[in-house]
């Protein structure tokens, strides 16, 4: 895309590189580039000073009319929604609306391996990258990865590099006008998430489905056949399509669901132990050994990698062990689907501590899981909370249980000293919110890195 001399708007600069990579990109291709984001200056600072020395514009803490009304190309953050009344000023007045992976596309020369998934995609995408990191091929890992410039990556990918991306379901609708998917795509699961963005799950898991829906035959597609979101998209994609399950035992193509007996197809696992808890991790390393072993890498590098992998940052992530509890950091958990998954990871008695604010998203079977599992419970504020709290005492009850819950506090050091106060040597004190954490933290990522200090400060 030629961007030479366009009159560019990024819209949403942010703090985890998508605004920066795409107002550095457009800036050194010879752009005319601002960029409008509603958060103040000072919370920006360190995006801004990322970028200093690029003639670049920038207009903080508001979104003015003039700027839209301005643009030939606008770029949209993926946290920004479609149906903004700003994107609809600059569609009026003619502009293009883009977005950063979309120009990643378009530009990369490389072999494309997307992941997308409610659950499991930023591990699932870190296994593969180490896999083919370890087989010897030139390897980048980008996308929906907290601080990667995707587009900054461009320089140094070739024909042959591997190129790994985690991709949202945001980050997909950008795909979609330019009819585009990866070479290589691969599914985790769908289940309710972002329903404060999207019409419902129909329309949420339409969004993910952009990850095959271009694809050609010669493409390859790797679903899992235990979710049934998946397995159902599974029979929908034009590529060489396979299937991963961690119920039958291993993989399989499609064509063998015709079979009278899929499972005598079944290739099973190639590792045989891991460090990672939870059986959904097992669920992602099955996806992601199935797809390393369909490109071609070797079993024992692929169980190699498997045994020496440790748990992606605040994605069920052990921070430390003091006087015999294991503190354990799950800030990504921010669907009550990953709150009850977190749980469940764990055999020894749990101090649980929840809550923040809702997506409006169905509760589920959680509030059954913290009663099952929970012997003490700390909550955060939040909209979430007011949600879960009518819950939990109504599955107390059910269960013929006390309710676990020890308090709500606006403050962490003041829920995770009452937390600690709880615990007992063997416990697991587990940071697994189930709720987004805006008000009380910039993003999901801040409130797990407070997390991590307060352990490290014990």
């Amino acid at each position: 895309m030629d961007l030479r001399g366009k009159r560019v708007l990024v819209m949403g600069l942010g703090l985890q590189g998508s605004g920066m990579a795409a107002a550095r990109y457009a800036a050194q291709q010879g752009a005319i580039v601002r960029v409008t984001d509603m958060k103040p200056a000072e919370v920006l600072a360190p995006s801004v000073e990322a970028l200093s020395g690029l003639s670049i514009e920038f207009i903080l803490g508001q979104h003015r009319q003039e700027d839209f009304q301005w643009a030939d190309i606008v770029i949209r953050n993926p946290g920004v929604p479609r149906t903004s009344p700003y994107l609809k000023i600059a569609k009026e007045h003619g502009a293009r609306i883009e977005m950063e992976i979309a120009l990643f596309f378009l530009a990369c020369p490389g072999r494309i391996i997307g992941i997308t998934g409610t659950r499991g995609k930023t591990t699932t995408s870190s296994l593969i990258y180490e896999i083919l990191r370890a087989s010897g091929a030139p390897t980048v890992l980008g996308g929906n990865v907290a601080g990667v410039e995707t587009l900054s990556l461009l320089p140094q990918i070739k024909a042959q590099t591997q190129v790994v991306l985690e991709l949202s379901s945001w980050q997909l609708e950008g795909l979609e006008p330019h009819a585009i998917s990866p070479a290589v795509a691969v599914m985790t699961n769908v289940y309710p998430d972002h329903l404060n963005t999207y019409s419902g799950i129909e329309e949420y898991a339409e969004a993910k489905a952009n990850i095959f829906r271009h694809q050609h035959a010669d493409d390859l597609a790797i679903f899992n056949f235990d979710n049934p979101w998946t397995r159902r998209f599974g029979t929908e994609a034009p590529a060489n399509t396979w299937f991963t399950s961690l119920q039958l035992g291993g993989s399989f193509q499609r064509a063998e669901l015709s079979q009278q007996n899929p499972q005598e197809h079944i290739k099973p696992f190639v590792f045989t132990e891991t460090p990672l808890m939870g059986r959904h991790n097992l669920e992602n390393i099955l996806l992601a050994t199935t797809t390393a072993r369909l490109l071609g890498i070797d079993d024992e590098i692929i169980a190699t990698t498997v045994r020496n992998f440790r748990s992606v940052g605040h994605r069920l992530e052990e921070v430390r062990t003091v006087n015999g509890v294991r503190f354990i950091n799950d800030s990504t958990s921010t669907t009550p689907v990953a709150g009850r998954v977190g749980l469940e990871a764990f055999d020894a008695p749990i101090v649980l501590v929840a809550g923040g604010n809702t997506k409006h998203l169905p509760l589920e079977d959680w509030p059954a899981t913290i009663i099952k599992r929970s012997r003490d419970v700390i909550l955060l504020p939040g909209s979430g909370t007011d949600e879960l709290l009518p819950a939990l005492d109504a599955e107390a009850h059910a269960q013929g249980k006390p309710n676990p819950v020890r308090g709500i506090f606006a403050n962490l050091k003041q829920a995770l000293d009452t937390a600690l106060s709880f615990t007992r040597p063997g416990d697991v004190l587990l940071f697994s919110p189930g709720f987004t954490s805006f008000g009380m933290f910039l993003n999901e990522f801040d409130r797990g890195d407070k997390f991590r200090e307060y352990v490290h400060s014990l």
